[in-house]
């Protein structure tokens, strides 16, 4: 049931992620978030997978965690499902789609409120569907955001003060308001949502693999870094990428006027 309820299916070289209970308004349960796991992984080892969209089904992309389960997972069940499935991640490791090394694109529809909010913050780039909303609602159920993103990377992606009062305040806003904070880059009519992800999706699929993949540990773990250490990982990528076919390629193709044809390595 769980694979049903979280569904994954390559277009080409991008790779859809679709949160799928629609009757719940895709209410995550810890089974949906260990599949989502094994999704990660499958794409992480997929170099035919060059750019991920997230999305939901239905009109929410998710509401959040299921209240209506259990709080707490059977400890149980989670070593049983580990098991079966051979799996070396915790089914509930944060921040999955940061740890890819491609671009992830949330494609927004509907409510997002939750541990929905923080998948949304833990995606590369967001676009928004008229319909949708976005709530970091944890301060009204007695936590703090589950995951951490949104102490951590909304501050960084909206600034400190619209950071501070959207938790403090646990609202909703919609997708104007999310557009006018930085939060999303661009919003859209809902029956054009998908077909906008796939299109920046290609934009995306347009680059150098190995380079997007350097672009992204180096944008994320600079967030981490000192200037001097960012500045010495930068290089020492930059020194690595000159010695791939793929940089003598873009360097061909520019010359030649042609698209690059790439190769990953």
């Amino acid at each position: 049931m769980t694979e049903e309820h979280v569904t994954y299916v390559k277009e080409d070289d991008i790779g859809i992620v679709t949160l799928n209970r629609p009757d719940k308004m895709n209410a995550v349960t810890y089974g949906m978030l260990g599949r989502l796991g094994e999704i990660v992984k499958e794409i992480k080892n997929d170099d035919t997978v060059r750019a991920v969209i997230l999305t939901g089904s239905g009109r929410a992309f998710s509401a959040g965690t299921d209240i209506s389960a259990k709080v707490t997972p059977d400890p149980g069940e989670l070593i049983r499902g580990i098991k079966e499935k051979n799996a070396t991640e915790s089914p509930q490791s944060s921040w999955m789609f940061t740890s890819i090394a491609k671009p992830v694109i949330c494609a927004l529809n509907g409510v997002a409120v939750g541990v929905g909010s923080e998948l949304a913050l833990q995606s590369d780039v967001r676009i928004a569907a008229e319909s949708a909303r976005f709530g970091q609602v944890f301060v009204h159920r007695g936590i703090v955001p589950d995951t951490a993103a949104g102490t951590y990377l909304l501050p960084r992606l909206v600034g400190i003060s619209n950071a501070c009062d959207l938790i403090f305040s646990g609202k909703i806003i919609d997708a104007m308001e999310m557009l006018r904070i930085g939060l999303v880059s661009r919003v859209v009519p809902d029956a054009d949502l998908m077909d906008t992800a796939r299109k920046l999706a290609k934009t995306y699929t347009a680059g150098a693999p190995l380079s997007i993949q350097f672009c992204k540990q180096l944008i994320y773990r600079g967030l981490e870094r000192s200037i001097e250490a960012h500045q010495m990982a930068s290089r020492a990528c930059l020194d690595i990428c000159f010695q791939t076919e793929d940089f003598k390629e873009g360097i061909t193709s520019f010359f030649e006027k042609r698209p690059a044809h790439w190769k990953g390595k």
